[in-house]
């Protein structure tokens, strides 16, 4: 067992490894929520003057003998709740107050955006939204690999990984990362207990949690982004940058799924891109990341 000490609030080369494991090795991990752990009660608000960050990470992770060219493969077996209850808010730079539209006028009018902060209880498989009842139906909203030439804040999705947000992200999935530094240097955190698509307010049922992996590396396959694959379906991931539209991001990301079909299923592009107008997938995480994806059942038909 392996003592995080201080959280991350950046994914980087330069943190130190909290643990070291070979690949092949089951992990329980234990995250904390995207709030700091500053939101336990009603009333609680963030206080940036304490805790000025957001989305802290567990790890990083070292996994021995994985170098630069691999990808790490990050089997999600199980995430739990750790103290029975998460929370949300509306987030204070929500964007529609920042276009000058007649529907954001007419939607925000006068007032201001409400904090909008509400203690969530998990019990019995639902997670309890006031009178509502939803599912559990947890995700890891961030989850990177390091690159070896920048750092980026635990915030940001981009090809490393990192706070994608995307519903995919479950029990059950199966993580595809970039390996482009020795051992990898596997950051995870922000825990969702629910969030639907878009995460619409900034913050879904953020939760502290515990999350059972087991990390696995393909040695000498080197992809760009990040990819998903569960029991049904195989997905590709992008995400928007400055200058790069949501629209743009999605256009990489069925590139990218289009190139591992025509790699490791010997579907011809043309053929797989044909294939795709008609079957595809798309689902959107954070409004920044995109998955397309493509149902396992017509890559051997």
């Amino acid at each position: 067992m392996a003592d995080q000490g201080e959280f991350c609030y950046t994914i980087s080369p330069h943190n130190k490894p909290r643990l070291a494991m070979d690949p092949g090795e089951e992990v329980v991990v234990e995250t904390e929520d995207a709030f700091s752990g500053q939101i336990r009660k009603e009333g609680d608000r963030r206080d940036l003057q304490k805790m000025p960050h957001s989305n802290p990470q567990s790890g990083p992770i070292y996994v021995r003998g994985t170098k630069k060219g691999d990808t790490l493969a990050v089997k999600i077996q199980d995430i739990q709740p750790l103290t029975g209850q998460g929370s949300t808010r509306i987030v204070s730079f929500w964007y529609a107050s920042k276009y000058d539209t007649d529907l954001a006028g007419k939607f925000l009018g006068h007032d201001a955006v409400p904090h909008g902060t509400r203690v969530c209880p998990i019990s019995d498989g639902k997670v309890h939204f006031g009178d509502f009842a939803i599912p559990y139906r947890p995700i890891i909203g961030t989850i990177s690999t390091a690159d070896p030439m920048e750092s980026y804040l635990s915030w940001l999705p981009g090809p490393h990984g990192g706070n994608m947000d995307l519903g995919q992200i479950t029990i059950g999935a199966t993580v595809y990362l970039p390996v482009r530094v020795d051992g990898a240097l596997l950051h995870l955190g922000d825990v969702h207990a629910v969030q639907g698509d878009g995460e619409l307010s900034g913050a879904a049922v953020e939760m502290p949690a515990r999350t059972q992996l087991k990390i696995d590396v393909i040695r000498n396959k080197a992809i760009e982004w990040p990819r998903l694959e569960d029991d049904s379906t195989l997905y590709a991931v992008a995400a928007t940058q400055a200058g790069r539209s949501l629209e743009d991001a999605m256009r990489m990301a069925f590139m990218n799924l289009i190139l591992w079909l025509e790699t490791d299923y010997s579907i011809d592009r043309w053929l797989a891109f044909g294939l795709l107008t008609l079957v595809s997938q798309v689902r959107i995480g954070n409004f920044w990341t995109v998955a397309v994806g493509v149902p396992k059942k017509y890559l051997n038909p």
